[in-house]
């Protein structure tokens, strides 16, 4: 056959089918690299600042944009470390205004269309930034608003990178783009290296834990449950509030009724007696839960598209049983399929076609649509493995061992006898095996401070227990166990911490919505939280009817539960109005677009049409609640946000003013004593809280609030804007006492999934790199505080994530209360800042070094840091001064190396 290449009018076509072949591939493999290539083409000019055509120190393409009057420069400079870079230096700054900004910013150059995928990456450092986070964002110029890129970063005084992946939310053509980076104060930012380019999709999303799968067999560890409860824990599919999942290990673990081995989990369900979910937004819940699974502690990395079978043995108390099991896919959809067994060990299984990368089974009873009154079932031998069929039960390995700690909560509050932990271990084979392994303790500095040998000889078919107590006896602190097996396996970790419960029956410290169950309550308290912000006491919830008699009937358990506890009850009343007496017509509600919720949140923000009717409202609530109650706050974050009265539907300061004030004067009626809380309840430099401090909004509260979820930035950067807010209140009067009834500083090191953000803007801006960051920041940020008026602090906020979720959220624990550092950290500032804490004098103990001195207990402190995020201070302990780490232990030590970390120190040789 002849071979040749013929051009016809349309191109080039090959006379050989072979080479046709060969050709073909070739023109797709050129076109897929044209493809390639301009995905990640640059839509940034200049990105990387080498260009300066006109020689004016200024990178081409890029300006710096803000107020007038505001003094910034944009500079082109050498690094040492990254060659040419963009220097944006703000000397002057002046803020309240849309333009209040120090921004550089690049116009008419890129556009991005609606649904497609983009990444920025870039390098980012910072030197003196006051507000301590730069924003980034791509916005249509013409209406001003973001396209989908709107980020915050938190540079450090040294070179990091950031990627920020994103979906464009609109067709953005590029003369009608600008692309900017900006920070809201004084200081330098330096970036380099900018590029932003299109994805081929979105970012691939990983689950943690991830369990990895095994050729053949059982994927789950401790499958059957020989080890204890290690490895598994509850939720209930049917519960879907944001606060009130599930957060523990629900049933028992039962050494008397196997299928296989020696144990299995027992779950019981009671409709006269049920566990009952708590929360108090939007809707207050009692919730009794109907259904409750057992499932992994991690996510099962699956192959979609390939068929896997998941079964468990299963017995009841009596016949007709509901078994239900579940299959969650790391996208959020639920599966569910439902049996009815007996009294004999019976085997349910599911074949199941993957569908996502990540999946999480479960198993357990469900009596939602049952009519029976009570029932407990026993689940054992659950398998998950590849196939369409179950093949014979056999666990994850021949042998297996876990780590659990002797509280399951992790949690040991007498330091004198130290921490308790118990190797539990199982030997499936017909031969003896061994564990063996090292055990080793890390602090929340990640610096081992115990380390062990372990060698357990294991029978047949048998298990055994090996028990470790007298932990860093006479510590406090978080610590973290690792058990490294041997030969090499899978690393085991376990939350641990030490601390000396708070005593004091009052607290400065308190959280906002009290956690739905009661056993992180009590762990809370424990910590020195005594305080509880509660929102079920509604308006349309007390009264949902005009002329409807006051019924507290649905909110009077979430008052209750913490009351029986020894907690004090902060009454929120959040929302101005009920929906059948809004003052605004309802043509001018939210479209019909918004969920049912959120148009039902905007119609109760309005105000309302009588206001006789809303002081009867709140007088009804404070006299109901009257001794069980320890104070009452009226409307949450009103005007600036769509919660109460917002100014953009056209409500102003003064009706603000007016509905505090009726509420004051309706409060007072009935109880003279009890604190009214009012205000902005913004941050302090907020331009309302400084109208309603101006306007005379203090006369109608015996306290003001204030919320803040602060940026990343060292807390320090905030101290002149309480001391501002504290002297405007001195200079205008009167002064009242301030409480900041939310604020966050959020971190996980254990995140649920990644790459890890939450999803709320305002956490996310709150979020720290590390958990040591948020509790070094936890503490700084009392002081702040404090030193400047603040006499309340309620933690943002106390809610439960389902199990393998994100509950970053609730600050202090992991699922089944296991502590974070933060935990540990807010016991020892307890201990230290009691309800009688008073501010002494701030100063500078060494140049470069910020020192807070207080009193409380009788006893004078500092709590001392170096603001910058890197390199350390030394300090000389005056004599008769001690000093402590922020875990509480003594610094044996009287020359200090002082970092971002703070220390307290204790003045021994001061009185106050």
């Amino acid at each position: 056959m002849r071979r040749e290449v013929q051009r016809g009018r349309s191109g080039y076509w090959l006379g050989s089918r072979r080479f046709c072949w060969v050709g073909w591939g070739i023109l797709l493999l050129s076109v897929c690299g044209v493809l390639v290539e301009a995905a990640q083409r640059n839509l940034l000019f200049n990105g990387s600042f080498e260009l300066d055509a006109n020689r004016d120190g200024k990178p081409d393409g890029w300006r710096a944009v803000g107020r007038s009057t505001i003094l910034q420069r944009l500079r082109r400079v050498k690094d040492p470390e990254r060659g040419w870079v963009a220097r944006l230096e703000c000397d002057r700054f002046e803020p309240g205004f849309p333009d209040s900004h120090a921004m550089l910013a690049q116009y008419g150059r890129v556009g991005v269309q609606k649904g497609k995928w983009y990444s920025l990456t870039g390098w980012i450092r910072a030197e003196r930034l006051k507000s301590g986070t730069v924003e980034i964002a791509l916005v249509n110029c013409g209406r001003w608003s973001s396209v989908g890129l709107q980020e915050v970063v938190s540079p450090s005084d040294r070179w990091t990178r950031f990627t920020i992946d994103f979906r464009a939310t609109e067709d953005l053509r590029p003369e009608e783009s600008r692309f900017q980076i900006y920070f809201r104060s004084t200081g330098i930012l330096e970036v380099d290296d900018l590029q932003l380019t299109e994805r081929a999709g979105p970012p691939t999303i990983q689950r943690l834990p991830t369990i990895q799968p095994v050729e053949k067999g059982n994927w789950l560890p401790n499958s059957s449950l020989e080890c204890g409860p290690a490895g598994w824990g509850a939720w209930s599919p049917d519960e879907r509030s944001w606060g009130t999942h599930v957060f523990r290990q629900v049933g028992i673990w039962d050494t008397n009724v196997a299928w296989h081995g020696r144990a299995s989990w027992k779950l019981s369900l009671c409709r006269d007696r049920p566990l009952r979910a708590f929360f108090d937004y939007f809707d207050p819940t009692a919730t009794p839960l109907r259904c409750l699974l057992i499932g992994p502690t991690g996510w099962l990395a699956v192959e979609p598209g390939r068929v896997y079978v998941f079964s468990a043995y299963v017995k009841a108390d009596q016949e007709n049983v509901p078994v239900c099991a579940a299959i969650l896919s790391g996208k959020g959809h639920i599966v569910k399929r439902v049996w009815q067994v007996g009294t004999n060990w019976h085997r349910v299984w599911w074949a199941w076609k993957a569908t996502a990368r990540y999946v999480f089974p479960s198993i357990g009873l469900d009596l939602s649509q049952s009519r029976l009154k009570q029932a407990t079932l026993w689940i054992d031998a659950l398998q998950w493995e590849s196939g369409r069929r179950p093949s014979a039960y056999r666990p994850r390995g021949p042998v297996e061992a876990f780590w659990e700690p002797e509280r399951a909560s992790g949690i040991f509050p007498d330091p004198e006898k130290g921490i308790e932990v118990r190797l539990r271990a199982w030997n499936d084979s017909s031969q003896p095996q061994r564990v063996q392994g090292t055990l080793a303790l890390l602090d929340a500095w990640q610096r081992k401070v115990y380390r062990q040998q372990v060698r357990l000889e294991l029978p047949p078919h048998s298990g055994r227990t090996f028990i470790l107590s007298g932990l860093q006896k006479g510590k406090t602190g978080f610590y973290r166990l690792e058990w490294h097996p041997e030969p090499k396996g899978p690393v085991q970790k376990l939350r641990l911490a030490l601390i000396r419960p708070v005593e004091d029956p009052d607290s400065l410290f308190g959280m906002n919505h009290a956690f739905g169950w009661s056993f992180l309550i009590r762990l809370t308290q424990e910590a020195g939280i005594r305080w509880w912000r509660d929102w079920s006491v509604q308006w349309r919830i007390v009264q949902p009817a005009p002329n409807h008699p006051f019924d507290f009937r649905r909110t009077d358990p979430h008052i209750e539960r913490v009351v029986e506890q020894g907690g004090r009850v902060l009454m929120l009343l959040p929302f101005p109005s009920a929906p059948w007496i809004v003052q605004k017509s309802p043509s001018n509600r939210p479209s019909k677009a918004q969920s049912p919720y959120l148009r039902e949140r905007s119609l109760v923000a309005q105000k309302p049409k009588d206001l006789a009717a809303f002081q009867a409202y709140v007088a009804a609530a404070v006299k109901h609640y009257r001794g069980r109650i320890s104070a009452v706050e009226i409307l949450n974050e009103p005007l600036y946000t769509s919660y109460a009265l917002p100014q953009r539907e056209g409500w102003t300061l003064s009706d603000y003013l007016e509905l505090l004030k009726a509420a004051y004067q309706a409060v007072k009626q009935v109880d003279r004593d009890l604190p009214v809380v009012g205000g902005i309840a913004a941050p302090p430099d907020h331009e309302l809280v400084r109208a309603f401090i101006e306007r005379g909004g203090l006369r109608w509260c015996d306290v003001m609030n204030l919320h803040l979820y602060p940026h990343r930035g060292d807390p320090e950067t905030y101290d002149s804007a309480f001391a501002s807010c504290a002297e405007l209140m001195r200079r205008v009067g009167p002064v009242r006492p301030i409480w900041v009834t939310e604020i966050g500083v959020y971190a996980d090191d254990d995140p649920a999934f990644r790459p890890f953000r939450i999803s709320d803007s305002a956490m996310n801006r709150a979020l720290r790199p590390t958990e040591l960051r948020a509790a070094a920041d936890l503490v700084k940020f009392a002081a702040v505080m404090v030193a400047h008026g603040v006499r309340k602090i309620f933690y943002h906020a106390g809610t439960c994530a389902a199990l393998n979720e994100e509950s970053v959220g609730n600050l202090f624990f992991e699922y089944g209360g296991r502590p974070r550092i933060l935990y540990a950290a807010q016991a020892v500032l307890a201990s230290w800042m009691g309800p009688d804490v008073r501010f002494l004098r701030k100063w500078h103990p060494v140049p470069g070094l910020v020192a807070y001195d207080f009193v409380s207990h009788h006893r004078v402190f500092s709590i001392v840091w170096n603001p910058r995020s890197s390199g350390t201070k030394k300090m000389e302990l005056p004599p008769g001064w001690r000093a402590f780490d922020l875990m509480g232990n003594p610094l044996e030590r009287t020359h200090l190396s002082v970092d971002w970390v703070p220390i307290y120190l204790e003045h021994k040789t001061l009185t106050h």
